[in-house]
């Protein structure tokens, strides 16, 4: 089954995105969709406090109170495995939504086939996701490898930073799940105390790397031809595809 949830202020926008819905739900029913619709963002981020988050949420962006940009990073913060879409008349907001790393960002007016083709690609990138489960604080968290930033080890902690901004710090990191984190592509050691996503690297100057979050990793001098090397193959091969 796949949640959907939608936040716009205007009761035509909410009944149009509804009607997009129903479309796409009557011509992929293979996905098991079901949605709810919200009218604020805090009535919205009340259900989500009762019955946690969806798995794509469709949100406006100028909406009283709360712009749709600040609802997507508190729906993020605790229900990091929630794909935002943007459904907007501005495109003046592109540039933060994307900041969020907002899986799509469509401007009003749109078309049904514009909607479906935006929903197809989120839901294709949500099944080809590698998820795997830590238990922090005695709750399991469930998470896609892709949206790991870095793992730092501090003590006998590991400490996930992803990309929603959430640290997850768990104990201790099983070999099997250090072994499926470790085989999934871009993920290279960064000395003894970094695990980092190559795919969230925003530049490497040979010494340091800076993350998608601006975090700066310094390269320790002994590994930093093996991290060179891993960086450059792994972006040859993007560049390749």
């Amino acid at each position: 089954m796949l949640k959907i949830s939608v936040c716009d202020d205007v009761a035509e926008e909410r009944e149009k995105i509804a009607d997009n819905l129903r479309a796409y739900t009557a011509a992929h029913g293979e996905h098991g969709i079901e949605f709810d619709v919200y009218s604020s963002p805090f009535e919205m981020l009340e259900a989500f406090d009762r019955s946690g988050g969806p798995d794509i949420a469709l949100l406006d962006i100028c909406m009283p109170g709360m712009l749709g940009t600040e609802l997507a990073r508190d729906i993020l913060r605790f229900s990091e495995n929630t794909d935002i879409v943007f459904l907007t008349t501005s495109a003046d907001y592109a540039v933060e939504a994307f900041s969020i790393h907002a899986a799509d960002y469509i401007c009003k007016p749109y078309t049904q086939e514009q909607f479906d083709a935006a929903l197809e690609r989120i839901i294709a990138r949500r099944e080809q996701r590698t998820w795997i489960l830590l238990r922090c604080e005695g709750e399991l968290h469930r998470v896609a490898l892709e949206d790991i930033l870095y793992i730092e080890t501090s003590d006998k902690r590991r400490v996930f930073s992803l990309v929603s901004g959430r640290k997850l710090s768990v104990w201790s990191l099983p070999a099997q799940l250090q072994e499926c984190i470790m085989g999934q592509k871009g993920m290279t050691m960064c000395g003894s105390s970094y695990i980092v996503n190559l795919n969230h690297v925003r530049c490497f100057s040979g010494t340091d790397m800076v993350m998608d979050d601006g975090t700066v990793i310094l390269v320790p001098r002994r590994c930093r031809a093996e991290v060179k090397q891993a960086y450059f193959d792994f972006y040859l091969n993007e560049a390749r595809k």
